[in-house]
């Protein structure tokens, strides 16, 4: 009987024992636990402006701590993140829409808060000073807005353009009366440099700032002949020698003279105003001592030493072979006019103003 009691003593104190140290260790298993959770856990502080949010996680991801915080708004910005050990201070901006207008396209940014300029150049544009922006560059935006951003460009080009030739008209005392001949020309090329005016990148004015001859324009030649047949000459043609003519000069060799007393060969012929004049005490323009025959023109019109024959188209005064040695003030008012010298007064007065036709010998 003593010996049952004794096993039983035992075995009761052998149980206590093992639940005694069944707890123990239990105890030490969440203490290890609890302190590798506390080693293990991060610290993210997030502050937007006006409160700090501190959250303690084993998440590292500030996006996803961000997204489980009962924000003020869901539109916002990391604007700063600092790590530092197993602490993440992270800054944010709560962000608001910013419309941006070109054209007909509206742009969508999210802003949190600066001028126009900075607003543009967040949706990557760089305005300068030739475009129009409105509101204005430097006004400060807190809140939604619309801005209106007209993108104006000046960019220089050029390009090439023909120049088209003209046909003159040359008279020859080489060729048959009547015949013609064509010599053909060629068109020239010169450079147009333009500045162009381009709003939100469409062209929209040009403006021709120059213009450069690369090659010049050749003049097509129409030639016609004055020469006439040997039979037609002996009967009809005279020379300047054997017509009386104001002039005194005489040319290097008599100038052939159709049977209406026009010269069979000359380069043009023109049709002009003219008046007379005569001593004046001065040498002519050119230098030389006035005398019939030396005449006063526009040199713009009718160059210096352009050597010509005149006469009325009716053939009552025959001037003869003159020559381009003077100038006056009459060709303020009639530029393509001559003045034809005379000997006397009483010359000018009787000749007064007539129309006369000028061929162009040289």
């Amino acid at each position: 009987m003593l010996e049952k009691i004794k096993y039983r003593l035992s075995k009761s104190l052998l149980s206590k024992q093992m639940r005694i140290s069944c707890i123990a260790v239990m105890t030490a298993i969440t203490i290890a636990v609890v302190t590798l959770l506390g080693l293990s856990l991060n610290t993210v502080e997030i502050f937007d402006g006006e409160k700090t949010y501190t959250v303690r996680s084993l998440n590292m991801n500030v996006a996803n701590v961000l997204s489980n915080l009962n924000l003020k708004s869901e539109r916002y910005k990391i604007t700063k993140t600092t790590v530092e050990n197993r602490k993440t201070e992270v800054e944010i901006a709560y962000a608001f829409p910013v419309y941006i207008t070109i054209g007909e396209q509206t742009q969508e940014i999210e802003f949190t808060g600066g001028t126009v300029l900075e607003a543009l150049e967040a949706a990557g544009y760089t305005p300068d000073g030739d475009d129009f922006i409105e509101p204005s560059l430097d006004t400060v935006i807190t809140e939604t807005a619309y801005i209106d951003y007209t993108d104006i460009e000046y960019v220089n080009g050029s390009y090439t353009e023909a120049i088209p030739h003209s046909t003159k008209t040359v008279y020859s005392s080489s060729m048959a009366e009547g015949s013609t001949t064509l010599e053909n020309g060629l068109d020239g090329v010169k450079q147009v440099n333009y500045t162009e005016k381009l709003v939100n990148g469409v062209s929209e004015e040009k403006t021709v700032i120059s213009e450069e001859v690369v090659t010049a324009a050749v003049d097509a030649k129409k030639i016609v002949g004055t020469k006439k047949a040997a039979s037609a000459v002996a009967s009809t043609v005279t020379t300047s020698a054997s017509v009386k003519s104001v002039s005194t000069l005489t040319p290097s060799s008599p100038i052939e003279l159709d049977e209406n007393g026009n010269p069979v060969n000359y380069k043009s012929k023109i049709t002009a105003r003219a008046t007379a004049y005569t001593y004046t005490g001065n040498k002519c323009s050119t230098g030389v001592a006035p005398q019939p025959g030396y005449i006063a023109v526009n040199p713009n019109y009718i160059p210096y030493g352009t050597k010509m024959y005149i006469k009325t188209a009716d053939g009552s005064v025959i001037y003869g072979y003159a020559v381009a040695a003077d100038t006056g003030g009459f060709i303020r008012r009639y530029p393509k006019g001559v003045d034809l010298f005379m000997s006397s007064e009483s010359a000018c007065r009787s000749f007064g103003v007539r129309n006369v036709e000028i061929y162009i010998l040289e």
